[in-house]
């Protein structure tokens, strides 16, 4: 496995600092000061990629020399992202994912307690934490949604450290701003949708990425949105496998970690781990475990067999094959 500050010197490391030079954030200022709210973001969605289309009205980032991120809120640059190696430093301590199945509120967390176990929660699992009076080491989310629906959860971790997409990161930047300027946080992308970058052809990134020494597994059966696969490098690009817990464990093995367990990972649609009141909001977990989720935890299985990092799935109602695990 290369070293984290390896990947960036690759071909394809070189590729993402290319970023397009276009800098539009002046424009985009000039289209709010003569044009109505509406009509202004609408001009300024022609003035991006398609797939940059969703990121907040008035918010953009810059590449930094050090690989992390400038966020900016028009002309004003209101926070900066670190780079993945540097937000937490290597990990060499067990690992505990926790998501937020129902199953995680059976789990015995006196383990947890005595700072053993590097602690990753994902997506609203840091509530699920503090009902327990603990707190963890990482953060991560990479559902630009939860930014807003699940505000809530990230205030439930008051300054630890974070990872999410740039996405998520302009909701934060436009909605809650604190939530950025009060932690080290990380951005990270989902493969072939880099903000400022083309899409490329299938072909053009497949030879891309074995010049750099193949730092992403892909599927066998090519998938257009590049969810499904395993990421050796999730600080060039992740694969989503259309579950969180997925994406934090593509981030602990880059990392470091070699001993890791995921708590209340069922991925059966049924509810979560914490009171969700009226706020409920659905997931597609069981729609996405066949085309999705069950290829990338077979690519992520093969791709560890015989590396010595042990990963093993604690829910005792997960669908995914006991096989895939240590």
């Amino acid at each position: 496995m290369l070293p984290l500050h390896a990947a960036c010197v690759t071909p394809l490391g070189n590729f993402l600092n290319e970023r397009d030079p276009r800098d539009t954030a002046p424009l985009v200022e000039k289209l709010y000061q003569f044009l109505p709210a509406p009509v202004a973001r609408l001009a300024e969605k022609r003035l991006t990629r398609r797939h940059m289309r969703s990121i907040a009205s008035r918010v953009s980032f810059r590449r930094n020399s050090d690989s992390g991120w400038t966020v900016r809120h028009g002309a004003q640059a209101i926070a900066q992202s670190r780079p993945l190696e540097h937000l937490v430093g290597r990990i060499d301590r067990p690992v505990t994912i926790v998501a937020t199945g129902p199953s995680a509120k059976d789990h015995d967390w006196k383990e947890l307690r005595d700072g053993g176990r590097f602690v990753i929660a994902v997506a609203g699992a840091p509530t699920v934490l503090k009902e327990r009076n603990l707190r963890p080491d990482l953060f991560v989310f990479s559902d630009s949604r939860f930014a807003r629906y699940g505000i809530e959860h990230i205030r439930n971790a008051p300054g630890v450290p974070m990872v999410t997409v740039l996405r998520a990161a302009s909701f934060l930047a436009t909605e809650s701003r604190n939530e950025l300027l009060s932690r080290p946080f990380s951005l990270i992308e989902q493969i072939n949708s880099w903000y400022g970058l083309p899409k490329l052809p299938h072909d053009s990134l497949l030879a891309l990425n074995r010049q750099s020494g193949s730092p992403f597994h892909f599927a066998d059966t090519q998938d257009p949105h590049y969810r499904t696969g395993w990421s050796a490098a999730p600080e060039l690009g992740f694969f989503s496998g259309c579950t969180v817990a997925f994406v934090a464990l593509q981030i602990a093995v880059r990392l470091g970690a070699k001993d890791i367990e995921i708590v209340g990972m069922d991925l059966s649609g049924a509810g979560r781990a914490y009171d969700e009141g009226e706020n409920e909001v659905r997931n597609s977990l069981t729609g996405h475990y066949e085309p999705v989720i069950l290829p990338s935890f077979e690519i992520m299985s093969r791709v560890l067999n015989g590396s010595g990092i042990k990963v093993r799935n604690l829910s005792p109602v997960c669908a995914l094959p006991r096989s895939l695990f240590s």
